[in-house]
């Protein structure tokens, strides 16, 4: 691999630029230790080495102030990782961004549906602001790519990790709220382009009912076992080793009635349910 000295204008072959974040790391985390620099060095650094032109093009909006954009890929790993920095990561950022996005979905879905009442409302927005359909959102614009990680959650993929990916959505858009001087305008535009490109990449209506058939799998199966047997069904989840995700069970008193593997538990309880009601396991 060519070495990057990461404080010169250009790499040691004449290339400008990295295209993306994970490249970025991927440098910086191949040496022997950490690159040795202040706070304000690394954000000019950043903002000098790595290219967002393309993750501004696939969201349609261009950063006034990058640092904005740059505080929103801070994931607490890596600020963890720069704990000498005193960085501050993408949290407080993902907290304004969940209402943003809660508000945005919300006002759609008030204007869509006009004969829904306030309980259908809050379940199919509840289906589509969580953390499985945001990181759905998230991987349609590539933001993976440019989410700054600590060394272990860098090499263990944490770039696709629905939490990871969900919560610097988030965060992306608080901080466009903040530089575009707290436009909702803006952040509406914005979110709809994204949704747009969703649906155009998975032919599937982001606003859909049918999102709430695969969201509340879980309550359904709760009252198919109820009627049923009189008793719920039960989830045991066993953490596997190295990162690997987690491995589900879903018992119904002493019977086991399927199990998967897989990255986000939540996803898997809810994939779990999906198949034991369509295969009238229960």
């Amino acid at each position: 691999m060519q070495e990057t000295t990461f404080n010169e204008e250009t790499q040691t072959d004449g290339t400008g630029v990295f295209t993306s974040t994970s490249a970025w790391l991927n440098a910086l985390y191949t040496e022997a230790s950490l690159k040795k620099f202040d706070e304000l060095d690394l954000y000019h650094i950043i903002s000098r080495e790595i290219s967002f032109a393309k993750i501004e093009q696939k969201i349609n909006y261009v950063f006034k102030d990058k640092k904005h954009l740059i505080h929103a890929f801070m994931q607490s790993t890596f600020c963890y990782e720069m704990k000498e920095k005193n960085l501050s990561s993408n949290e407080r950022l993902e907290f304004l961004g969940d209402s943003l996005i809660n508000f945005i979905v919300g006002k759609n879905l008030f204007d869509l549906y006009k004969e829904n009442n306030e309980g259908d409302l809050s379940k199919l927005r509840g289906a589509l602001v969580n953390e499985e359909k945001l990181a759905e959102l998230a991987r349609t614009i590539g933001l993976g790519e440019y989410i700054f990680l600590g060394r272990g959650e860098f090499k263990s993929n944490g770039a696709d990790k629905d939490s990871i990916l969900a919560d610097t959505f988030e965060a992306l858009f608080a901080a466009i709220y903040f530089d575009s001087n707290n436009d909702i305008k803006t952040l509406e535009k914005t979110f709809k382009h994204i949704v747009d490109v969703f649906q155009d990449a998975t032919k599937k209506y982001f606003y859909s009912l049918e999102q709430l058939v695969d969201y509340d799998t879980k309550s359904k199966l709760q009252e198919l076992t109820m009627a049923a047997h009189g008793i719920f069904p039960t989830y045991k989840a066993q953490e596997l080793p190295a990162g690997a995700g987690f491995h589900v069970e879903v018992w119904l008193g002493q019977k086991k009635l399927a199990e998967m593997s897989g990255v986000s538990k939540k996803k898997i309880e809810k994939l779990l349910a999906k198949q034991i009601i369509d295969q009238k396991l229960y």
